[in-house]
């Protein structure tokens, strides 16, 4: 059940995983404002610092602007230099989300609030993760979270060659299910379906680009959809053997001499008659 708890102030949150060691963190927040508004609202309530990380980010935010002036101009500019935080989400520029990465990558920041969107795109570490909800917003509304959603936020946890674990931490939010949580992190991961359809264009596109269809059947039948239909084309390669010993008994029954080779095909052609 959800607890309809208020969600914890961030400074709040940060000091607390702070005071255990458990920084620094990956943040998962439900929509894009609330992760600009946690990173602004965490900025203004956290002491700031003078020690080398500070110095090191300024150095690199100002080495960064001779590539992407753009990101000069960004509202939360101030905010990462002084109090090492950020928010990360696909609303932000591509060339800010760049850095906020390259970042954390080098140790630079406390913690980064994120949407359920950043656990798939990118690979940063933290040495914890935060979940604050246990659904996420969709074009189509508000929805749970699955398995393999979930299992990719955690598994962000853990920084390779520092940490020896990595922690999870589920706090309390007004979308927050930590049944539902625990039942997730306990359940398999979901099946993968490949998306690909072998459409007329799609199969035009193919012979566009490679010329031959021996080339473009050579590359079906090395992707993902491929893989998942070998059950299917298996059971229907048995069916089409099993199928032609009839035949092939059916006509040595009736004494004809036609080899089945022959007669392939033609029930495509009495279904398009």
């Amino acid at each position: 059940m959800k607890l309809r708890m208020p969600e914890l102030p961030p400074a709040t949150l940060l000091a607390a995983l702070g005071s255990y060691n458990l920084l620094p963190a990956i943040v998962f927040l439900p929509t894009r404002r609330r992760c600009d508004e946690a990173a602004s609202e965490a900025a203004l309530s956290r002491r700031a610092t003078a020690d080398e990380r500070r110095e090191a980010r300024r150095d690199f935010m100002r080495s960064t602007v001779s590539q992407h002036p753009e990101i000069r101009a960004h509202r939360h500019w101030d905010t990462i230099i002084r109090s090492g935080v950020a928010s990360h989400h696909a609303g932000h520029m591509p060339a800010w989300k760049l850095v906020i990465e390259k970042l954390m990558s080098a140790g630079l920041l406390d913690a980064i609030f994120a949407t359920t969107t950043v656990a798939a795109g990118v690979d940063f570490p933290a040495r914890t993760v935060v979940v604050t909800c246990a659904d996420r917003r969709s074009a189509s509304g508000w929805q749970s979270l699955t398995a393999s959603e979930l299992q990719q936020m955690t598994g962000r946890a853990g920084r390779r060659g520092k940490d020896r674990v990595g922690f999870i931490v589920a706090a309390p939010g007004p979308h927050q299910n930590p049944q539902s949580i625990t039942e997730l992190l306990r359940a398999p991961p979901d099946d993968l379906e490949s998306r690909f359809r072998a459409t007329y264009t799609s199969l035009l596109n193919l012979l566009d680009a490679f010329g031959s269809f021996a080339q473009v059947r050579r590359i079906a039948e090395q992707s993902f959809a491929h893989r998942n239909l070998l059950p299917r084309i298996h059971e229907l390669q048995s069916l089409r053997d099993e199928n032609e010993k009839h035949i092939s008994e059916a006509l040595e029954h009736a004494r004809i001499k036609v080899p089945v080779s022959a007669v392939r095909g033609l029930e495509r052609l009495a279904s398009a008659r």
